[in-house]
């Protein structure tokens, strides 16, 4: 294919100036990591059913809620990109 004279631009560049695309998805530009964005929302699941545990003394919410709470402290604390 000839270049293009001087002065004037492709419309819709080609994949070769483009490279591969991407997908899309969060990426890296939000910077948030895996164990992040699932710990956080188990950190506070965990902490609903422990109050719910408080309020109405149903041991399977306890039990359920500490190991929420557990697991979603140690992958918010790991905080490793995946």
């Amino acid at each position: 294919m000839a270049p293009l004279p001087e002065g004037r631009r492709e419309v819709s560049p080609s994949r070769e100036a483009m490279g591969d695309r991407r997908r899309p998805g969060f990426g890296t530009r939000l910077g948030v990591s895996v164990p992040i964005s699932f710990g956080l929302p188990a950190i506070v699941i965990g902490l609903f059913l422990m109050i719910t545990a408080a309020t109405t003394g149903g041991l399977f919410f306890w039990i359920a809620g500490a190991v929420l709470l557990g697991a979603g402290v140690a992958l918010f604390a790991s905080g490793k990109r995946l």
